[in-house]
């Protein structure tokens, strides 16, 4: 399966455009060597070029898909301590991209009022912020900093067939809000024969691109983030299957009471799928629309 069939299946293909005007920034383990950057800031003491196979990609599929695009990133590495998570978000504010590609972050369940969270949330006023929802699934409350935050854009993942990838991190967050927001195709090739790109990290490109063209035709980051949740395409879930929290006897009793209630709604599709699959050209459509005043 080929990347071009997962932005078919998203219907990315339908949406005019290669990027131009487009700025992108990519927070990352580095850069693919076979790529453009407009720009950078390194937080490590390697080189910018990636050497775990993970950053790379990450720059390749969005410059695939915008070819036009201004791309930007910030290196971090892998693990990423929260006070670099942190400083990492402030350096790609100062470009003001259209959108931020985040496909790091942590599996631990949160409320969204932790710092690196509270962080992309700011971030998310002036860029659309695309974070992986993480491949702790299918245990629910598997979804962590910063795709717990509130105003950021988590992206789950479903295979080539369109159904629930199993792995894909499930909510609802800690204070029971439904995540991830949408989905998007995982498992997919860049180039023929090529290794298939598996996780939550390769679905949000697809999302960061898909946002990065909406902006640039409603510049209202918290709109597009809605439009993108509205506009969805279903799919079909199976709650046969949900796994179930295990308890821990460290936990304080708030933090119970939270896991308590939050479990209470974690059947909900919404925590596996969100609203359902991306779907670039209605939500365009409907951006132009809103943008003409029609």
């Amino acid at each position: 399966m080929s990347l071009r069939e997962a932005l078919d299946a998203i219907r990315l293909l339908d949406a005019a455009g290669r990027g131009e005007g487009c700025r992108v920034a990519i927070i990352d383990t580095g850069a693919a060597e076979d790529a453009p950057l407009k720009d950078y800031v390194n937080l490590t003491n390697k080189s910018l070029i990636d050497t775990e196979s993970h950053g790379e990609h990450i720059h390749r599929i969005i410059h695939r898909i915008l070819p036009e695009a201004e791309l930007f990133l910030v290196k971090v590495p892998n693990p990423v301590p929260d006070h670099i998570f942190i400083t990492a978000i402030h350096e790609a504010m100062k470009w003001r991209p259209h959108a931020v590609n985040i496909s790091m972050g942590s599996e631990m369940t949160s409320d969204g009022g932790d710092p690196v969270s509270i962080y992309a949330d700011r971030l998310a006023v002036v860029s659309v912020v695309a974070c992986a929802a993480g491949n702790g699934g299918p245990r629910p409350l598997s979804i962590g900093a910063p795709a717990c935050g509130r105003e950021v854009l988590a992206v789950g993942a479903v295979n080539m067939r369109m159904r629930p990838w199993s792995s894909s991190s499930r909510g609802p967050t800690l204070d029971g809000r439904f995540k991830p927001d949408i989905v998007a195709p995982t498992g997919y090739q860049l180039e023929r024969g090529g290794a298939r790109l598996i996780g939550t990290s390769f679905s949000t490109p697809l999302a960061t691109a898909a946002a990065a063209l909406l902006y640039s035709a409603l510049p209202r980051p918290r709109l597009v983030r809605r439009l993108v949740q509205l506009t969805a395409q279903p799919i079909p879930v199976s709650l046969l299957n949900l796994a179930f929290i295990r308890g821990s006897q460290a936990a304080s009793r708030t933090t119970v009471q939270k896991i308590l209630k939050a479990l209470s709604v974690s059947t909900d599709p919404r925590n596996i799928v969100g609203m359902g699959l991306l779907n670039v050209a209605d939500a365009l459509r409907e951006a132009v629309q809103l943008a003409s005043g029609s």
